[in-house]
C-alpha cells in the first residue's frame, strides 16, 4: 500500500474527535484520541473512555509486536485461554474489547476442545494502534493474527483487501443469514468479500426525555403519533412554548457530528460518500433538506447548537443533565452514554424510531462501529476467522456483547427471544421507559446503510471543521456552501 495511507491516517485521527460518522466511543472530550475511540462501538464501550484505562492492567514495561526495542504505549496486555493450545494474537484500541475477547476465548474453548486457543491481547491508544497496523501491512510483516479496526479506519486497511486481510466469508457463513446484512456491508471490499466482523449495528433512534416533557403535558402516545419531521418539530413547538424557559429547548444540532444528516440520506436512499466506483457528492437533495430543517429550528428558537459542537462529549452530556434539551436522534449505543455518564436519569428517558421527511421512509441507519478483521500474515487464519465471528455472530458472543458492552447485536434471531430482549436483569433493559429491543424490532427492515470509503474522511473534514458552522452558526446560504464544500472535496478525492 501506498505510504500515503500512513499521512491520511494520522490526519484522520487529528480530527478524528469531530468525525462522528463513526459514531460512538469513550465520549471524552478530553483529547482527540479519546474521541477517536468515540469512533468506535460506543462503548466502546463498555462504556469507559478506550484510553482512559479505567479497567486496563499496567501494562507499559511490554511491547507490542512490531519495531523491537521501541518503547510502546500500551493501555492493556494479557493472555486468555488455555495455555497448551493454538496461540492467536490480537490488536485492539479498547481495553474492555479486549476483556470481551478473552471471555469468549473461553467459550470457544469450552465447546471446541479439539481446537483450543490461548489469545494474547494487546489494546493499545487508538492512533498508535492503527497507524502501527498499517506499517505493519506495508512491511510484510508484525501485524497480529486479529485486529480491531475503527469504522473509519477500514477504508485504508481494506484497500489491501485480500492481499492484506482474509476473507470472513466462509467462517460467517452459519450466521450471516442472522445478520442485519446492511451492517455486514459496511465492512465488504470492492472484491465483494466480507472483511470485517461488526460488533453491533448502530441504529439510530430519537431519544425523549419523557419525564421532563410529562411536566408540560406531553405524553408517550404524543410521542408515538410522530411520523413526520414536521410533527416532530410541531411538538417541539409545543414544548417549548409551554416552558417558555430561556436557554431550554427541544433539540440539539451538531457542527462537530454527521449523525443528522445520514439520518435525511438514509431516509432518501442517497450516500454523498460514493461507492468504490462513483466519487463522492454533498449536493443532495437529503443533505440540503436537513441543513434547511435544521437551521429552521435554530431560527425558531426550538433547537440550538449542541455545546462544543456535538452531544457526544462531556459538554454535551451536561446540556442533557441540565435539560437544556428534552429530544435528540443518536446511535443505540448512546445508551451506554446514559449508564456511565448519566445514571440518576434512570426511568427518564424514552426511546423511539426517528421521523422521516415523507411517510413511508425508513427510519434508520446504522452508526459507528468497529470491524474485526483477521491479517493475511497470520499462521492460523481460519482458526482465527471462525473464532472471530463466533465471538462477535453467534447467539453466545451477542449476548455478552449486549450484557456487558450494552450494543444493539446484529444477530437479529435474538431480538424476538424473550430472555434476551426483555431481560429485567439486563441494565439497558431496566434503565429506559420502554425496552431497547422493541424498538429495533419495529424498525427491523428500515436500517439503512453508510458507505465508508477514502471520502468519509475527507467529508468529514470539510464538514465538521467548516460548512456546517458556516450554515447554522454564521447563517451562509445552504446552496454556496455546499458547492464550496464540493469543490474542495473533488480536490482531495
Amino acid at each position: 500500500m501506498k505510504k500515503k495511507l500512513v499521512s491520511a491516517l494520522l490526519c484522520a485521527t487529528m480530527v478524528a474527535g469531530c468525525l462522528t460518522f463513526a459514531g460512538c466511543g469513550g465520549g471524552d472530550d478530553s483529547s482527540a484520541s479519546d474521541n477517536s475511540n468515540a469512533a468506535d462501538d460506543g462503548a466502546d464501550a463498555s462504556n469507559d473512555d478506550a484510553n482512559a484505562g479505567d479497567d486496563s492492567a499496567d501494562a507499559s514495561d511490554e511491547g507490542g509486536e512490531g519495531e523491537s526495542g521501541t518503547e510502546e504505549a500500551i493501555d492493556f496486555s494479557g493472555t486468555f485461554g488455555d495455555e497448551n493450545g493454538t496461540k492467536l494474537s490480537m490488536w485492539t484500541f479498547v481495553d474492555v474489547h479486549a476483556n470481551f475477547y478473552g471471555k469468549m476465548v473461553d467459550m470457544w474453548n469450552e465447546k471446541n476442545p479439539d481446537k483450543t486457543i490461548s489469545l494474547e491481547a494487546t489494546a493499545y491508544p487508538f492512533a498508535d494502534m492503527h497507524q502501527k497496523l498499517l506499517m505493519s501491512f506495508q512491511a510484510g510483516e508484525g501485524a497480529p493474527d486479529i485486529v480491531d479496526v475503527e469504522v473509519g479506519q477500514f477504508p485504508n486497511v481494506v484497500e489491501g483487501v485480500d492481499t492484506w486481510l482474509y476473507p470472513l466469508d466462509d467462517a460467517m457463513a452459519p450466521y450471516k443469514d442472522d445478520m442485519v446484512q446492511a451492517r455486514l456491508e459496511v465492512y465488504m471490499g470492492s472484491d465483494g468479500h466480507y472483511y470485517g466482523a461488526p460488533f453491533h449495528v448502530g441504529a439510530t433512534v430519537m431519544y425523549y426525555n419523557l419525564a421532563e416533557l410529562e411536566k408540560y403535558d406531553i405524553k408517550q402516545e404524543d410521542i408515538d403519533a410522530i411520523v413526520t419531521w414536521d410533527d416532530w418539530k410541531a411538538l417541539g413547538k409545543k414544548y417549548v412554548e409551554a416552558r417558555g424557559e430561556e436557554g431550554k429547548f427541544w433539540t440539539s444540532v451538531d457542527t462537530g457530528g454527521t449523525d443528522w444528516i445520514w439520518i435525511a440520506m438514509a431516509e432518501h436512499g442517497e450516500d454523498w460518500t460514493g461507492t468504490f466506483e462513483e466519487p463522492a457528492n454533498v449536493q443532495l437533495d437529503s443533505v440540503k433538506k436537513m441543513l434547511e430543517f435544521e437551521k429552521g429550528m435554530l431560527d425558531e428558537g426550538i433547537a440550538e447548537v449542541s455545546p462544543d459542537g456535538q452531544i457526544d462529549v462531556d459538554a454535551g452530556t451536561s446540556n442533557i443533565l441540565d435539560h437544556n434539551i428534552v429530544a435528540f436522534p443518536k446511535a443505540m449505543w448512546y445508551m451506554s452514554r446514559f449508564l456511565d455518564k448519566m445514571p440518576d436519569e434512570k426511568g427518564n428517558w424514552y426511546i423511539a424510531p426517528c421521523p422521516v421527511f415523507e411517510a413511508g421512509q425508513p427510519r434508520s441507519v446504522g452508526i459507528g462501529g468497529t470491524g474485526t478483521v483477521v491479517t493475511q500474515q497470520s499462521a492460523n487464519k481460519e482458526l482465527a476467522a471462525d473464532f472471530v465471528c463466533f465471538a462477535k455472530m453467534s447467539p453466545e458472543g451477542c449476548q455478552v456483547i449486549w450484557d456487558d458492552l450494552g450494543f444493539d447485536v446484529c444477530n437479529t434471531s435474538l431480538w424476538d427471544d424473550d430472555a434476551f430482549a426483555h431481560n429485567k436483569d439486563n441494565k439497558y433493559n431496566t434503565f429506559f421507559r420502554n425496552m431497547p429491543y422493541d424498538v429495533l424490532n419495529e424498525i427491523k427492515d428500515e436500517i439503512g446503510k453508510i458507505n465508508i470509503l477514502k471520502a468519509t474522511t475527507i467529508i468529514g473534514e470539510q464538514f465538521n471543521l467548516t460548512s456546517f458552522n458556516e450554515i447554522l452558526e454564521e447563517g451562509r446560504d445552504i446552496d454556496e456552501v455546499l458547492q464550496e464544500a464540493q469543490d474542495a472535496i473533488d480536490l482531495e478525492q
